[in-house]
């Protein structure tokens, strides 16, 4: 049998393959996520802080998008990960094929459905008469190009899965580059205001979508057969499954990003909901070489189940939650140390004021973050969606929620920030608990199988 592309992923040190498909990830999500922080920047510049608000509230939106997306991707990218690993090519490109039937069908569904009761949405999630005007603007445009976004996801995945970092690294550089340069262009230049952003956000996430369908045509391993939308709902069912953990994490985190915006909003009006919008990019900008690390760590393990080398999965677990444990450190740092000079590029007056005062918060759950993450990824690579499902739930919703409430009975606008790093400190521990028996098991079967 003729040796696949990724056949590499189980001979190489696993330490040498970790860097190499995780710096591309972090240096393609860098990308992303910057161009959000561009319209949070461009926007606070000639606009102010309640278009700010109107970001901030249109957020939660994007992430429902984005959990689908991402669910989808990733689960079908463990399975074509696993196929690959043990050179069954025909699942692997059956798994591909239903893990773009079930992108398609949400991003053009959902979004349907959300620009009908875009109206209730937006006041729901913490838009005062201020910032309602924008943030249906906003969100409005950003809807119409989901289906473009979601595809870039799921492909992105997709690509990472086959060993094409690179790939994947590319098309989230195309968006960034495009989304940079038409910012300034519509916002300003041609006086769209917050509809340009969206619009500059749109054409990016087209061009990142069609670098990725060139791929999948003419680059990829995988080969998409007639007939292309050959659905396999045992597959489905597996894809749906694995990914639920990805769902749970974004879909969770925009419930939770909605029932905080509400929360803020009753206690300090737009200027804390824009101060929530702000701290929340600037941390999730700093979360991206944890991202970026899971998703290098990902095809490692997945592979390196399919061909059932223990000692490789575990080692590769044990070096992202170092690595990624440090990279949440540094992420930390600049927001502990200098948040003044750091939030005065995207806020001011109350907004910043009230950003400054919760960003110690912000920062001490950063480095208790990085583990929790990294486990979610393994339990997602090795096949226990289910699992992973739980710890994201447990950690992005079911915890958080509650003690914000409560604390901000206490506390007022910052018991909503510290309820974050407590939030980690209990999710951690149950983490923990749950994974010492894989661990084991693991450290058993590596024992075992060595000669």
């Amino acid at each position: 049998m003729s040796p696949l592309k990724s056949d590499y992923l189980t001979d190489r040190p696993v330490g040498e393959l970790l860097f190499r498909l995780s710096l591309p990830s972090i240096i393609g999500l860098v990308l992303q996520m910057a161009y959000s922080l561009t319209d949070t920047f461009f926007v606070a510049l000639w606009i102010g802080d309640k278009a700010v608000a109107a970001l901030a509230v249109a957020f939660p939106i994007q992430l429902v998008m984005v959990a689908f997306a991402q669910g989808f991707g990733i689960g079908g990218a463990t399975l074509i990960g696993r196929y690959l690993g043990s050179r069954d090519t025909d699942n692997a490109g059956l798994a591909l094929k239903n893990t773009l039937i079930l992108t398609g069908a949400t991003s053009l569904g959902l979004p349907a459905l959300a620009l009908y009761f875009l109206h209730p949405i937006v006041f729901f999630l913490g838009a005062s008469h201020e910032s309602m005007p924008m943030a249906i603007s906003y969100s409005s445009v950003v809807l119409l190009g989901s289906p473009f976004l979601s595809f870039s996801i799921a492909t992105n995945a997709i690509a990472r899965a086959e060993g094409r970092a690179s790939v994947a690294m590319k098309t989230l550089a195309i968006s960034s580059l495009v989304n940079a340069v038409l910012d300034p262009i519509f916002i300003k230049t041609m006086g769209m205001g917050v509809s340009g952003a969206a619009w500059a956000t749109v054409i990016s996430q087209a061009g990142s979508a069609l670098w990725m369908g060139f791929y999948l045509a003419k680059n990829s391993s995988l080969s998409l057969t007639k007939p292309y939308l050959r659905a396999n709902f045992d597959i489905m069912k597996d894809i749906i499954s694995i990914g639920s953990s990805a769902f749970v994490r974004q879909g969770a985190g925009s419930v939770t990003a909605a029932f905080m915006n509400r929360l803020l909003a009753t206690l300090g009006g737009d200027p804390a909901v824009a101060a929530m919008g702000v701290l929340g990019r600037i941390t999730t900008f700093a979360y991206m070489p944890l991202f970026g690390l899971i998703q290098g760590m990902m095809p490692i393990v997945s592979h390196n189940v399919g061909a059932a080398e223990d000692c490789r999965v575990l080692r590769a677990i044990d070096l992202s939650i170092v690595w990624g444990t440090v990279a949440c450190l540094a992420g930390a740092l600049p927001l502990a140390v200098i948040p003044s000079q750091i939030l005065a590029c995207f806020s001011s007056g109350e907004t910043l004021r009230m950003a400054v005062a919760a960003s110690p918060y912000m920062a001490m759950s950063m480095p208790l973050a990085g583990f929790q993450v990294v486990l979610s990824g393994t339990y997602q690579a090795i096949g226990r969606g289910k699992t992973a499902f739980f710890l994201d739930l447990t950690r992005r919703a079911l915890v958080v929620v509650p003690l914000a409430w409560l604390l901000s009975r206490f506390l007022g606008v910052l018991g909503v920030f510290f309820a974050l790093p407590l939030t980690e400190v209990i999710s951690g521990l149950v983490s923990l608990g749950m994974f010492r028996s894989v661990r084991l098991k693991l450290i058993k079967a590596c024992h075992d199988n060595r000669p």
